[in-house]
């Protein structure tokens, strides 16, 4: 396989960011990553979904004409992208399918995709199947997780369907197709690509609940036996926070630089009173406290909404985000949950070229990228057409053969290239143009010259005309007036 350019969007409430990487020929699901970009905003994108097309539209355009110019990727162009999809409608719904064949036979990979299929046509009510992962498989009761190869007469399977609203891809296409021109190679669910790059198989066969802990959303991920049996997303995120400490009398911009410079769901004991802007930070502290007590509460809740007990995740909690940056988070979650945790981590096959940004904060788009390379991915980016070189454009402008009495454009009588081609050259070109004078040659006649050199009959001919001029000028008696 040839080495390819994929291209990553992830739209978050707070920030867009895109990537750039480079697939790694025959060894697949490994990338370097060349270049990311990241642009913020606010109130474009509303709990992940896309509310201002335009405006959005505006910082993807200004990011990818910066991947553009990154070291390793001038002078390709960006035509086409994968897109994370995320956002709070965003859930998977529990669905069993199954068929029957009337006749034993054996199970192929045609046939569990033609499962999928049927899987896929369920309606279910104000959403669109985004995504269908996978459970246990059942061949005539005989449970597993890959059923390839096996034979019998039923064939059945528990799968998560991951839906969300139509408005969130609708306004993507909006974003992408209709005002930046790029067409979109495939969306990518954006925690089931973290799922996959960020856990660990063996804690995806243990038990395990990936926490992406974002701006406005908090996505919830559970797996167990190696596969997803839930997921969900939570309608709060560290902006909650933030509008809280807005209490304390100050905007929502300079109250995200407070949470950030002395923030902390675990404040130590102080003795001596600490303020930042006039403001108590002990104050401040307990709001924020306050609040990721409760947002941890409602992570914590997720476990017995997918009918499991903490004990049935022994891998505990893996925990990304740009909201799981707050000191303390981490923490603090441990301490309510009283489960394992841990940050997540850049997994492996990833390099990243680009040393201007922190891996733990590009680890959504990464894995959309990482995601996509595994899948037989599509060539995103595109060489410009070749251009002439100035040089060879300012020669032929200058190389139009001019001979006297002669007005020819066509390209048959233009000289590409040096001058210092041969007389004899110059002859065969006048021969092959019918509406160039030959020079004249000996055929036995003699051409008369003159001392200099010059034809008589040009130079008799040059003077008569010479003469009739200044006699029709000196019988001329019109009054010229300046």
């Amino acid at each position: 396989m040839e080495q390819k350019y994929i291209v990553a969007f992830e739209i978050g409430s707070a920030s867009i960011k895109g990537a750039i990487a480079t697939t790694q020929p025959g060894m697949p699901g490994r990338v370097n990553i060349l270049a990311v970009e990241t642009e913020h905003l606010v109130d474009k994108v509303r709990y992940g979904c896309v509310e201002n097309p335009g405006d959005v539209a505006t910082c993807v355009t200004s990011i990818c004409h910066k991947l553009q110019a990154a070291p390793g990727v001038s002078p390709r162009a960006i035509k086409q992208v994968y897109v994370g999809i995320s956002g709070r409608s965003l859930a998977s719904y529990p669905h069993e399918v199954a068929r029957d064949f009337h006749a034993e036979i054996e199970i192929t990979r045609r046939t569990v995709d033609d499962l999928m299929q049927q899987a896929a046509a369920r309606s279910i009510p104000e959403r669109e199947i985004v995504a269908i992962e996978p459970g246990s498989f059942s061949v005539d009761s005989q449970t597993s997780l890959n059923p390839v190869g096996m034979f019998g007469h039923l064939l059945s399977a528990q799968v998560s369907l991951v839906a969300c609203k139509p408005k969130i891809r609708n306004n993507i296409k909006r974003v992408f197709n209709e005002r930046c021109a790029l067409n979109i190679a495939g969306y990518v669910v954006t925690p089931l690509a973290m799922g996959t790059q960020l856990l660990t198989d063996e804690e995806r066969r243990l038990g395990v609940m990936l926490v992406d802990f974002g701006a406005e959303t908090t996505t919830v991920a559970i797996y167990r036996e190696g596969v997803l049996v839930y997921l969900a997303t939570i309608p709060m995120g560290s902006r909650n926070i933030t509008r809280d400490i807005t209490s304390l009398n100050c905007l929502e911009e300079r109250a995200e630089e407070i949470k950030k410079a002395v923030g902390n769901a675990m404040p130590a004991e102080s003795g001596a009173p600490l303020v930042t802007d006039g403001l108590d930070n002990s104050e401040i502290n307990n709001i924020i406290a306050a609040r990721a007590d409760e947002i941890i509460s409602n992570i914590f809740e997720q476990i017995s909404y997918a009918d499991l007990k903490p004990s049935q995740l022994p891998a505990g909690i893996v925990v990304t985000g740009g909201g799981a940056q707050l000191r303390g988070f981490n923490e603090l979650l441990a301490k309510q949950t009283q489960m394992k945790t841990r940050p997540a981590t850049l997994g492996t096959g990833v390099t990243l070229a680009d040393h201007r940004f922190s891996a733990a904060n590009l680890l959504d788009v990464i894995s959309i990228i990482n995601e996509a390379a595994m899948i037989n991915p599509i060539e995103c980016t595109m060489m410009p057409p070749q251009s002439v070189p100035e040089q060879r454009v300012a020669e032929e402008q200058t190389s139009t053969v001019t001979t006297a009495n002669v007005n020819v454009e066509d390209d048959e009588t233009h000289r590409i290239g040096s001058y210092d081609d041969e007389d004899d050259d110059v002859l065969k070109d006048q021969e092959d143009t019918p509406n160039v004078k030959k020079p004249a040659t000996n055929s036995g006649k003699k051409t008369p010259t003159t001392k200099g050199g010059d034809n008589d009959a040009t130079s008799s001919g040059f003077w008569a005309k010479l003469g009739q001029s200044l006699n029709k000028m000196m019988k001329d008696d019109t009054d010229f007036e300046g």
